[in-house]
């Protein structure tokens, strides 16, 4: 099984982005970059996390916000 880590960054003035990432390092790296600096990590809990959730960032009163998420590629079953 091939993963990938996608970054969602969801901003009420534009679209919905999704971009891939090889490795988690890097789509974190890049979505800690996509907020402002005072937005705060919020806890995943173990709902999310088992559904490959892996970091949650709000920011904003709009509801706009940056995640990651773990995928497999080519829609293949996580195990």
């Amino acid at each position: 099984m091939t993963d990938v880590w996608m970054v969602l960054i969801e901003d009420r003035q534009s679209d919905v982005d999704a971009l891939p990432f090889s490795t988690e390092e890097a789509a974190v790296a890049k979505a800690r970059d996509s907020v402002p600096e005072d937005a705060e990590e919020e806890q995943i809990t173990d709902g999310m996390r088992k559904s490959g959730w892996v970091l949650y960032l709000p920011y904003g009163t709009e509801g706009d916000c940056v995640r990651v998420v773990k995928r497999a590629v080519d829609g293949e079953e996580r195990r």
